[in-house]
């Protein structure tokens, strides 16, 4: 097993935070930050998991452990939520047999847990990267690569515009679908990214990131960027309003977001812990934010009706929510962990804190 990075568990944690906040109200406290995060929260996840990318292992093996990791923990979620929706809110069997076959396309406009939508998409991504790699990464030859991977960014573009949506005849019946199974129309840009970062892991250190510097210049960099040009990005609906603008401002993002947390793991040893464990737990923050936000934010503004209070007690709540659900029902459970691509942690395998 690959020894984890302490800095990259906490921007892992600083990501699934924002990830959460973007999927609340946050645009109606600050427009400006809602619009910060959505530039590089989506690119900063398939950087992180092209950080630990090892391409040197058969395909075989490298696709069963990506399947496992992130396709059952998608399947079993989507079957959980309509075993529960017949079983407690009266759903009929057809509505969520239909609602099952949608999910297997694995596009986020046909999956009521929107959110899942990225974990079939970056196993998709891995693929890619994987054989990208396979392809350009024989002879290190650096230029390439690098090449390559520059093209195709430039023409992830097109396929954006080609597939999201796009018309299929079949049988002489007409369908309008948005995007490919899988998010496969959005698999260049993202893999983009996933391949920057085990291009990046290759050619820096942890020292690399303890420059106060460029901790400082990056951070004016995106905001700079963010505020005066109106390039939007978001991954789920193919938003990715320019290239250069949008690319650089991910990039800048993603590395003040390592260089960020670099500082954090030198400098504050609880915020670490804290930010580390929420890393380590992200997948399931990331299944289960979406219901609990929105309930205890509903329930909370309908008795306040303070808004903003509201939007932060549906955050608060949907970390803690889906860290409880982890703590109490996963975690130790040996079952439970294997269906969610996880091995259960006994007291001694769990992290010192």
């Amino acid at each position: 097993m690959a020894k984890r990075i302490e800095y990259i568990d906490i921007a892992r944690g600083i990501g699934i935070l924002l990830v959460v906040l973007g999927h609340n109200d946050f645009g109606y406290i600050s427009p400006f930050g809602y619009k910060l995060i959505y530039s590089f929260h989506m690119p900063l996840f398939f950087f992180l998991s092209g950080y630990f990318l090892n391409a040197s292992v058969p395909f075989w093996e490298y696709f069963k452990k990506r399947a496992d990791t992130l396709l059952k923990p998608y399947f079993f979620t989507i079957f959980l939520i309509y075993f529960l929706n017949v079983s407690f809110e009266k759903m009929s069997f057809e509505t969520a047999l239909r609602r099952i076959i949608k999910s297997l396309y694995a596009s986020g406009a046909y999956i009521d847990w929107v959110q899942l939508w990225f974990l079939p998409h970056l196993f998709a991504a891995s693929l890619y990267a994987f054989l990208f790699l396979a392809v350009f990464g024989r002879g290190n030859n650096r230029y390439l690569r690098w090449g390559a991977l520059i093209l195709t960014l430039g023409l992830s573009g097109v396929w954006l515009k080609d597939f999201y949506p796009f018309a299929l005849s079949i049988l002489g019946k007409r369908y309008e679908l948005m995007g490919l199974p899988f998010g496969l129309d959005l698999v260049l840009l993202s893999g983009f990214f996933f391949i920057l970062g085990s291009e990046v892991r290759n050619t820096t250190s942890e020292k690399t990131f303890e420059n106060l510097g460029l901790l400082i210049g990056l951070g004016i960099a995106v905001v700079c960027t963010v505020y005066f040009f109106e390039a939007r990005s978001d991954f789920n609906t193919r938003t990715y309003d320019s290239i250069p603008i949008n690319t650089f401002e991910a990039i800048a993002g993603i590395l003040f977001v390592l260089a960020l947390s670099r500082q954090i793991e030198l400098r504050s040893p609880r915020l670490a812990s804290l930010f580390g464990y929420f890393g380590r737990v992200s997948l399931f923050i990331l299944l289960f934010h979406v219901p609990i936000q929105d309930f205890w934010g509903q329930k909370f503004f309908a008795v306040t009706e303070n808004r903003q209070l509201s939007i932060w007690v549906g955050f608060l709540m949907g970390v803690a929510g889906s860290v409880l659900i982890y703590e109490l029902f996963i975690r130790a459970n040996p079952v439970a962990s294997w269906w969610f691509g996880r091995k259960a942690e006994t007291v001694e395998s769990r992290p010192a804190p």
